[in-house]
């Protein structure tokens, strides 16, 4: 059993969605610690060959659980679908995707990690991703850090625990190896695909990829 776990974070980059294709069972952890000014409630699109925010306004107090965070105005949503069909109107797969995700947009929930985890889930399934999904949320702990990833790799009966590059900033190998969990480790490294601009941007959010590439975006899910 292979198991990952990542934040819920807003239409992330096809770095995301590539962990999620190398497990079994992926974690959305939904009640980790919201951080401001991160992926968790802003992306990045191409604009005009530049990199720009899409940010969903939100509002928490320090300390507080991505599942606890609230969107602070509903605004936000008619500008994204706005932009959407200014930068990528003319793309290849627009209406495809635009009618894939504008169901969510219309929603009116308010919670940020609802909203996430729909658009998470519908590019899961419109690109055939056979992971299992589960939320961090369902299995409560008092731990933090790695002890908290672990202990949840024992609940799920997990025997290698896939972590991304940051993961070396605080995972301590030791405690894995001791816990009988292998801990393996992978970077994404952007695959280049065609954009509208005259160079290729990297790390965008990955609406880019699917505006141009529709289905074959899953192509560029690899490490």
């Amino acid at each position: 059993m292979r198991v990952a776990i990542h934040q819920p974070n807003y239409i992330p980059w096809c770095g995301f969605f590539a962990k999620m294709c190398a497990c079994d069972l992926f974690v959305l952890y939904d009640d980790a610690q919201m951080t401001k000014n991160s992926y968790i409630n802003r992306c990045l699109i191409n604009n005009q060959g530049q990199q720009a925010w899409l940010t969903i306004p939100v509002s928490f107090h320090l300390g507080d659980k991505i599942n606890e965070v609230v969107i602070s105005n509903s605004r936000w949503r008619k500008k994204h679908i706005q932009t959407m069909h200014s930068v990528y109107g003319r793309a290849t797969f627009f209406k495809e995707i635009f009618d894939l995700l504008e169901p969510i947009y219309l929603s009116t929930n308010n919670l940020l990690v609802r909203t996430n985890i729909d658009l998470i889930s519908a590019i899961a399934g419109y690109l055939g991703l056979p992971c299992q999904v589960e939320l961090s949320s369902s299995f409560p702990s008092d731990k933090t850090s790695d002890d908290r990833l672990i202990d949840i790799c024992h609940t799920l009966g997990a025997s290698t625990y896939i972590s991304g590059k940051g993961g070396d900033n605080y995972q301590d190998y030791d405690k894995f190896k001791a816990a009988g969990i292998a801990l393996e480790v992978k970077t994404y490294r952007p695959i280049s695909y065609y954009q509208k601009s005259e160079t290729f941007v990297p790390g965008l959010s990955i609406m880019d990829a699917l505006f141009n590439l529709g289905k074959k975006t899953v192509d560029l899910l690899v490490y």
